[in-house]
């Protein structure tokens, strides 16, 4: 149920061209030209960091900056339809930062501990779980000075993007700021969000966010699933179909009038679970950096 991992659809249609990406490395810009290895003294772990710059990069610009979870299989899909398409105008210029691990394999296991909470319950049978703060704190903390350092940075443009559990991890981060916690990023990219985890934690607890009138930065959270997924749903789930998952989340995030959140909720009717990511990221992209009103 939780550990989304397949085959995607979509990928020969946006990559047809290049029947050979997959056997690429990641495109980045590391000086010795292999993913950055980064230790957490949060996590006490080590994560690869792939970076991918403008085609145009320059010391006179500041740039905004995506942070994209479950890397080593995104990013270089992410990054080369953003390469493509802003250099004919269909997306924004921004530095693309991605959070991996070592291998494939250990991002399936380990992305189970990172980016969830709390603990899973007894029925998941996850052999660890339950460390999403101290994954986001890693970002916020350890990270992200660094890309600030390192880069010209748009410091008030971060965004955040992530699918499935990676989702539901971006989901967690906008909770903190819905609560004043955690204010590095100014958008959410949210593709298929795992919230039936541990019996939807996540949106009981954003029921019981208080609304604020206002706050000193804007933000907004592009929320999407596919129209497909009801089937995919199990018939004990507590929400039984997307339309109700959207109703629900357009209900606790507009109709309770946050001043300062911005709040668009998609779904693509003819996508499952699987296939939802790369529009939600490209199109969500747009709309959160104003090219898409």
């Amino acid at each position: 149920m939780i550990n989304y991992i397949a085959p995607l659809s979509l990928l020969f249609i946006f990559l047809g061209c290049d029947q050979n990406w997959e056997k690429k490395k990641p495109i980045h810009t590391n000086d010795n030209d292999s993913p950055a290895k980064f230790y957490s003294n949060i996590v006490k772990d080590t994560f690869l960091i792939f970076v991918d710059l403008p085609n145009e990069y320059n010391q006179e610009r500041k740039y905004p900056v995506v942070y994209l979870l479950d890397a080593n299989l995104y990013f270089d899909i992410i990054a080369t339809i953003i390469r493509k398409y802003s250099s004919v105008g269909l997306a924004p210029s921004v530095i693309l930062v991605g959070v991996g691990y070592k291998d494939f394999q250990t991002m399936d296991s380990l992305r189970n501990r990172d980016y969830t909470y709390p603990t899973a319950i007894a029925s998941y049978e996850m052999s660890t779980s339950g460390g999403a703060d101290h994954f986001s704190t890693f970002i916020k903390t350890e990270l992200i000075p660094i890309i600030d350092r390192k880069y010209n940075t748009d410091t008030t443009n971060r965004v955040l993007a992530g699918h499935s559990l990676g989702g539901y991890l971006s989901m967690y981060v906008l909770l903190q700021n819905l609560l004043g916690q955690s204010k590095n990023f100014n958008s959410y990219l949210i593709a298929s969000p795992s919230i039936d985890y541990n019996n939807y934690w996540l949106l009981h607890q954003l029921k019981e966010v208080a609304a604020k009138e206002s706050s000193d930065k804007k933000v907004k959270a592009y929320i999407t699933f596919g129209g497909l997924e009801d089937a995919e749903n199990t018939e004990d789930a507590e929400i039984k179909s997307v339309g109700e998952t959207t109703a629900l989340l357009s209900k606790l995030l507009s109709e309770k009038q946050f001043g300062y959140l911005d709040y668009k909720g998609e779904t693509f009717s003819n996508l499952g679970h699987m296939d939802t990511q790369i529009p939600t990221f490209i199109k969500g992209l747009r709309w959160a950096l104003n090219e898409d009103k």
